[in-house]
């Protein structure tokens, strides 16, 4: 066991009390957990915080890593504000959590009571709490849900964000509707117009990229947002309400639309009995590093552009969140890290081979200095709470630290694990992985577009792309990191 943890998530009604000016929800919480820790003298070695919104454990990241880590065990208990902060959803969901806290005996401290999983009566209180929650946040959902759809039926857009070619406005009080954006909305109806003149979605997507117009949140257009507002009847003046009874009804919006019904009808029929558009014979893959390069930064497909003003290919991460983080690398720079990443995996093969025929106490060693430095880590992790006792540490300085600690006694544990893996790896898959990367090597340079992507695709599963920019004695400079997943 490492201590305690805490677990942070606002709730509706917490968003709400923040637009009234009640102050930071999650602030609030932590400093009051703090209290209770320092109160009943317990370490805190880790803070999740759940900043995006969702009813199910799937859609929050945070409570799906604290399951993960409650099941290792790693804490002797958590701490939450209330117990509905740690599940509202299905059935199913608090199942998981109740049962991830039993077969653990993890404890949930609140400001109220601590639970104690081992104690049938606490058990009980726990259970019974979740689907007393759960029945609340069902009357809640349904009071929430027919106040929308009778917003829907008056016309009312309800959506958290306008969709391209609009803008949200309030002219009245509770009426939410749409204003026409009239260059973007000029863009929709440019859309609609190509796709009945025979063009498909990535026609279009280019077409407009090389019109030099953006979309709304990224640089390029992508051929399944092009898609989208093809599909969107709000372009035609109605607002749809899906339901799992009726499935998806239109009503007539406030809004004024972009286009014409007639225009709509007309490219929904072309979409059901018009086969998708071919490709030119001469429209050959460009990104030999489809399904291969991703943006370690977000986990999206690295995309390959021609740089105004410059004759050579470059890969970059064309999505908002990567915007000023993650730098774009010519192609052929990125070809040599990827290279270089292959011929060392076949020397750690080879290496691996040799010490597997030779008897080689290289993998015991390398184990030993691991198991060496996972020993000094969890000594420095302890050293920071005598740090935090004494003062010359505050909280968030100490969580930070701690955090780091254990980030790196996690990655210590899994290099270990990795090396154990690694040295009883059949020889024969050890040998074809060998061929397949000495093949792609070889090949690579005098290959085009479309067989680069095949012997990627044969020597490896997925390579993560980062490259930063980073400064140094007031000079800035770039370097790339590959992290290379093999079949």
């Amino acid at each position: 066991m490492n201590g305690y943890c805490m677990y942070l998530r606002k709730s509706r009604a917490d968003a709400e009390a923040e637009m009234r000016g009640e102050g930071e929800t999650l602030a609030q919480h932590q400093n009051m957990l703090m209290e209770l820790a320092q109160k009943q003298e317990l370490n805190i070695v880790k803070t999740y915080k759940e900043i995006v919104s969702g009813d199910s454990i799937s859609a929050r990241p945070q409570m799906q890593a604290l399951l993960a880590d409650v099941a290792e065990r790693k804490y002797t208990g958590v701490l939450v504000v209330e117990i509905e902060r740690l599940a509202r959803g299905d059935t199913i969901d608090q199942g998981i959590v109740a049962q991830a806290f039993r077969d653990s005996s993890t404890k949930i401290v609140t400001p109220v009571k601590t639970y104690d999983p081992n104690n049938e009566f606490d058990e009980e209180y726990f259970e019974f709490s979740l689907f007393m929650s759960r029945r609340e946040f069902k009357t809640i959902k349904r009071r929430m849900q027919a106040g929308r759809l009778a917003a829907v039926k008056e016309g009312n857009y309800i959506c958290t964000s306008a969709p391209y070619g609009y803008r949200k406005i309030n002219p009245q009080p509770k009426v939410h509707t749409l204003e026409i954006v009239p260059e973007e909305a000029e863009v929709v109806r440019l859309i609609y117009r190509l796709y009945l003149d025979g063009h498909g979605a990535k026609y279009i997507a280019n077409e407009l990229d090389s019109m030099g117009i953006s979309p709304q949140k990224s640089r390029f257009w992508e051929p399944s947002s092009i898609r989208k507002i093809l599909s969107n009847p709000l372009y035609c003046g109605m607002i749809g309400w899906k339901t799992r009874s009726n499935g998806n009804k239109l009503y007539k919006g406030l809004h004024e639309p972009v286009i014409t019904e007639e225009m709509f009808d007309s490219v929904q029929i072309k979409r059901k009995t018009a086969p998708a558009p071919q490709l030119h014979p001469n429209d050959k893959l460009m990104n030999y590093y489809h399904n291969v390069l991703y943006c370690q930064n977000c986990g999206h497909q690295m995309k390959c552009r021609h740089i105004t003003g410059s004759s050579r290919e470059y890969m970059l991460c064309v999505y908002k969140e990567c915007r000023g983080e993650v730098v774009s690398s010519a192609a052929v720079t990125v070809d040599e890290a990827v290279l270089s990443a292959l011929r060392y995996r076949i020397s750690k093969l080879e290496r691996l081979k040799r010490c597997s025929e030779e008897v080689c106490n290289d993998i015991p060693d390398r184990k030993n200095i691991l198991a060496a430095e996972l020993e000094k880590a969890e000594r420095q992790l302890s050293r920071l709470y005598d740090l935090l006792e004494q003062g010359i540490y505050d909280t968030d300085i100490f969580i930070e630290r701690s955090r780091k600690a254990a980030d790196r006694i996690r990655a210590l544990k899994a290099a270990i694990k990795e090396t154990e893996s690694e040295h009883k790896m059949p020889q024969p898959i050890q040998d074809e992985a060998v061929i397949e990367l000495k093949y792609a090597i070889n090949n690579f340079a005098y290959s085009d577009a479309e067989e680069k992507n095949k012997l990627l695709n044969a020597a490896v599963s997925k390579i993560y792309y980062r490259k930063n920019k980073k400064k140094c004695k007031n000079r800035t400079y770039s370097d790339i990191s590959l992290t290379a997943l093999f079949l």
